[in-house]
């Protein structure tokens, strides 16, 4: 049985298609610039809709009948409807580089508005987690101080090693939201820098490029030596400088750990992905109005106004929860007052 090819390779993409991702990678002045994890959506999409058209023996450009066939294709797998508009959005995106004729990409911008449609009309999988578990940063904070003790009462190096690395990751998520990966990237002695005052952070979100800087909090400290020594009694500092320029969350022979190790870590721990605690961040804002909102969108690094958008209807029914308290509240006062008076 031969096995059927998802995407096609960069190197067999068509040299139009090619030079195309090579002019996103590096725009001229005044085109806009795609983050690395765009770029990536954009050149796996394109591989996609290039395996299409190559199984159904087709040219490999861009043709009215090959994206009707590429639709066909993720009509036809059981993926997301928020996957399918991402991938749908990477054709566009290609389209446009490619200079196909406008009319044609209008017909790329009406498939993307049926999936995003389709999309809003679905109760989002990370709502309907958070409705089954529950959870809030509190508990995340919460499970880094237990999965921390744990590893001081482990036997077991390797488990030891273990259980502090998911302790460091979970107390970093809940005081600092970045992506697992960018978190899983961070350099000793590039991205996290310690001194006699405690850590500090330099990196840039791969996705939207903000610059997650400046000193970290002192709650912090103790899990990110905790990381240098694995519950060793060595001076920190003797530590951080034999790690230097070695990855922070590290294997026993300091190679780095897969993003999916860390996220698998963080699920272990609260039954949910990492991705979690943006949506927490604005659950945690929202009480504090449109500030709140805008709050979080800066600890989030996010710059887009839609996603943030996103993530302000779920923190709707955190705040829909207060007012109901509030309401309750009002109204047990009132009838309180009724009792009274008769």
């Amino acid at each position: 049985m031969t096995h059927r090819r998802r995407t096609l390779p960069f190197a067999e993409f068509p040299r139009p298609f090619q030079l195309a991702l090579r002019r996103m990678e590096t725009p001229r002045r005044g085109r806009r610039r795609y983050s690395a994890s765009s770029l990536a959506v954009t050149r796996n999409a394109a591989g996609q809709y290039l395996a299409v058209v190559q199984r159904k023996g087709l040219d490999l450009r861009l043709s009215r009948e090959g994206l009707c066939l590429f639709i066909e294709d993720l009509d036809a797998r059981p993926l997301k409807n928020t996957t399918r508009l991402t991938y749908v959005t990477g054709i566009q995106a290609m389209a446009k580089e490619l200079r196909y004729p406008a009319l044609e990409r209008r017909l790329i911008l009406e498939d993307c508005g049926i999936y995003r449609e389709d999309m809003q009309r679905e109760v989002p999988g990370k709502v309907r987690q958070l409705a089954a578990k529950p959870i809030t940063l509190r508990d995340v904070a919460l499970a880094a101080v237990k999965w921390r003790r744990i590893a001081y009462e482990t036997q077991s190096v390797n488990r030891r090693r273990t259980y502090f690395q998911r302790s460091g990751v979970l107390a970093l998520l809940s005081m600092l939201q970045m992506r697992i990966s960018d978190v899983s990237c961070l350099v000793v002695g590039r991205h996290v820098i310690r001194d006699e005052y405690g850590w500090s952070l330099q990196v840039a979100s791969g996705k939207t490029g903000y610059r997650h800087h400046g000193k970290l909090h002192d709650h912090l400290t103790p899990y990110l030596d905790d990381l240098l020594m694995c519950g060793d009694s060595n001076a920190v500092m003797a530590s951080y400088l034999a790690r230097r320029g070695t990855p922070l969350f590290s294997t026993e022979t300091n190679e780095f750990l897969s993003s999916r190790t860390l996220a698998y870590s963080f699920k272990t721990a609260t039954g949910h992905t990492p991705h979690i605690v943006r949506t927490l961040v604005h659950d945690a804002m929202a009480q504090h109005g449109t500030h709140g909102a805008e709050l979080a969108r800066v600890l989030c690094g996010q710059t887009s106004a839609q996603t943030t958008k996103h993530y302000e209807v779920h923190a709707g029914r955190y705040r829909a929860q207060k007012a109901q308290e509030f309401i309750a509240d009002m109204q047990a006062v009132a009838l309180k007052g009724t009792d009274r008076e008769h």
